[in-house]
């Protein structure tokens, strides 16, 4: 065995001196003998006969009949000293790369797993953010928040199927939603407001721009994965309770700051005023028109007609204008200093 691993090692490894004595000879035009080497290579003839040995194993030497000893092609002996080796790395090369592809599996999971495990779980697609929302209101046993930007849309992916909706008002859980404004010309919010109040709900409206969020007991709360403006493909459930409570927090100062639905008449113009005011402070932060009629929940043709009367209302041509405008007069300034919470809301998403 020990004779077997030799000359694998030898197969592998360089040509030792001698052999390349001894193939150096061959190539040069001289044809060899095992027992007879050349004086002019210096060496015994015992190391001669092995190195020759050698180059025939490898098939660096070829014998003839009459045993005498001729040499491949350098080029060819490249191939042959050399398919070993390059067989090896390839193998080697395989090798790392299934490694790869195994730990960076384990890596990908164990990243999932974090995700998973630390009060955040990512559910991908329409079908499984709504099995998730009807399971989170099965289980749900007293109230459910939610604020729901561009008002009720039958294709929202943040929606619960009809049979969870009914269930709701069944079993009598306490809801708060907050809208946009825009969402009052809606005709079924009304209807929708007469249900929820039933059970000590509520619906209000806001001229603050906010994020999807929907929150149970205050336990768990879904929020969208993708940015604003974009369709709802993924969802975060969070379970933290630091986190959930963070959220909670949030909808109160919304809920507190909204106006009612059944709002009387005379309260009319302050949601008119309020969306005014909060498209005011978008074109202050530098928002395009798409950017503010997506924030608001508005038509993007609404949102560029309350601009064109602001721009009115100021006396001015252009935004350039109305924001030097505005800082003379002071409108945002004031409104601040009434109320810090209520710019920071209206100018900001969710976090």
């Amino acid at each position: 065995m020990s004779i077997s691993v030799s000359c694998v090692h030898q197969q592998r490894g360089p040509l030792s001196s001698a052999e390349s004595a001894a193939y150096e000879h061959a190539v040069l035009g001289s044809r060899l003998h095992a027992d007879r080497p050349p004086p002019e290579i210096g060496i015994s003839r015992g190391e001669w006969a092995h190195a020759c040995e050698n180059l025939v194993r490898r098939r660096l030497l070829s014998r003839a009949e009459d045993g005498g000893l001729t040499a491949v092609h350098p080029d060819v002996a490249l191939s042959i000293l050399n398919a070993p080796l390059t067989d090896e790395i390839r193998q080697r090369e395989q090798a790392m790369a299934a490694n790869s592809r195994v730990l960076q599996s384990i890596g990908r999971r164990l990243a999932e797993y974090g995700r998973q495990h630390d009060g955040v779980r990512v559910v991908q697609g329409e079908k499984a953010i709504r099995d998730e929302i009807d399971s989170a209101i099965l289980r749900c046993a007293t109230e459910i928040l939610s604020l729901r930007p561009g008002g009720p849309r039958s294709t929202d992916q943040f929606s619960a199927s009809e049979a969870s909706v009914t269930s709701i008002f069944v079993r009598g859980l306490r809801c708060q939603f907050v809208y946009h404004h825009t969402a009052r010309a809606n005709p079924g919010l009304a209807a929708r407001a007469k249900a929820v109040a039933a059970y000590g709900g509520g619906i209000r409206t806001t001229a603050a721009s906010f994020e999807r969020l929907i929150i149970f007991d205050r336990r768990v709360a879904f929020v969208p994965v993708d940015a604003p403006g974009t369709p709802d493909h993924a969802a975060a459930v969070i379970s933290d309770d630091v986190v959930v409570e963070y959220l909670h927090r949030t909808f109160t100062h919304l809920w507190a700051n909204a106006i009612p639905l059944e709002l009387a008449e005379d309260q009319m113009d302050e949601v008119s005023l309020g969306t005014r005011m909060a498209i005011l402070r978008l074109m202050a932060a530098g928002l395009k028109d798409e950017a503010i009629a997506n924030r608001l929940g508005m038509a993007l043709r609404t949102c560029r007609r309350h601009i064109s009367s602001i721009l009115t209302g100021l006396n001015v041509s252009s935004r350039f204008q109305a924001g030097i405008r505005i800082a003379q007069l002071g409108i945002l300034a004031d409104e601040v200093a009434d109320s810090d919470q209520a710019g920071r809301t209206d100018i900001s998403p969710l976090w």
